[in-house]
């Protein structure tokens, strides 16, 4: 399956572009979002297990993960891939100045594992025409 794409006119801004200049961009189109129900019965179709014991399992790595992320961990998840908790901070100029609330809203940044690398790295692409909104 190919992921489909339409084109976007936006300002050019790269080096040395002449004012009020215009390029077009691929812009992917997402075809739908698939919801968690979706998901968990797609998971069982391919599994002994029901879409209750999926959902049941999916929660708990959820519970799991949280715990471990908040406990300053890296959660390795083989070849799906690693998951670890960010956090920035304000700085100061004296060491005895700094506090806990200087630190900025924390984020989880995942590393996808082999299978999914090798998925991204070489996707098929499929131009799509846009209708204009009516």
């Amino acid at each position: 399956m190919s992921l489909t794409y339409h084109l976007v006119q936006r300002p050019d801004k790269s080096e040395g572009a002449l004012e009020g200049s215009k390029l077009y961009y691929g812009q992917i189109k997402i075809r739908q979002q698939v919801d968690f129900d979706t998901l968990c019965e797609r998971i069982a179709d391919r599994s002994t297990a029901s879409k209750g014991d999926v959902m049941v399992v999916i929660d708990g790595l959820i519970r799991v993960l949280t715990t471990e992320l908040q406990a300053g961990n890296s959660v390795q998840m083989g070849e799906f891939g690693n998951f670890r908790l960010s956090v920035g901070s304000s700085g100061v100029a004296n060491a005895e100045d700094f506090n806990t609330s200087l630190f900025k809203k924390g984020k989880i940044i995942f590393t996808p594992g082999s299978r999914l690398r090798t998925m991204s790295a070489s996707p098929k692409f499929e131009r799509i025409e846009l209708k204009p909104a009516e």
